[in-house]
């Protein structure tokens, strides 16, 4: 019995680092790819893919901060030149982005419209213009759009502080053991 707890002892647990470093991309698969032509080669400098504490809780982030503003067709664009501007894990920002996908974007974009009509309450007079006939709509569209923009930022700040707060400690745990 004491021979087992010996092994179960001394037997290592990959920490947080090997394990990200076996299972994320590695930058060489990108080689001549259409990417490669459009970024240059600054879609290699080892900022971007180092796995360190600070890269990859930027790179969360970052990605956080993405997923809850309201611009879900670019988002991975904007992770990943947003990860490449700021050198933290390029990778992680855009994963993480995919918070907001076909299934959730409804509800959180909802929830941030909720969140940003509450801040700034009515919207009467912000897109005021009388001498259109049909731009009640279009005033309509400008101030739900400001509410879910005031959300969506509020929203993606508040994300993105906890996700990089969280994966600190996180990796400070894990490093530990």
């Amino acid at each position: 019995m004491n021979g087992l707890n010996k092994a179960t002892r001394s037997r290592k647990r990959p920490n947080i680092k090997e394990w990200l470093q076996k299972h994320l991309i590695k930058p060489e698969r990108f080689k001549g790819e259409r990417i490669h032509q459009i970024l240059g080669d600054r879609l290699f400098d080892k900022d971007i893919w180092h796995i360190s504490r600070r890269s990859i809780s930027g790179g969360l982030a970052v990605g956080l901060f993405i997923a809850f503003t309201p611009t879900i067709p670019a988002q991975m664009l904007l992770s990943a030149v947003c990860a490449i501007w700021l050198r933290v894990n390029l990778p992680i920002a855009i994963a993480v982005c995919w918070v907001t996908n076909p299934f959730t974007v409804v509800w959180i974009y909802f929830m941030e419209y909720r969140l940003g009509r509450a801040v700034l309450g009515n919207l009467p007079g912000v897109f005021a213009i009388s001498d259109l006939e049909n731009i009640g709509a279009i005033r309509r569209l400008f101030s739900h759009a400001t509410y879910v923009w005031t959300g969506g930022l509020i929203v993606g700040a508040v994300a993105a502080l906890i996700g990089y707060i969280v994966m600190q400690l996180a990796w400070q745990l894990l490093s530990r053991s």
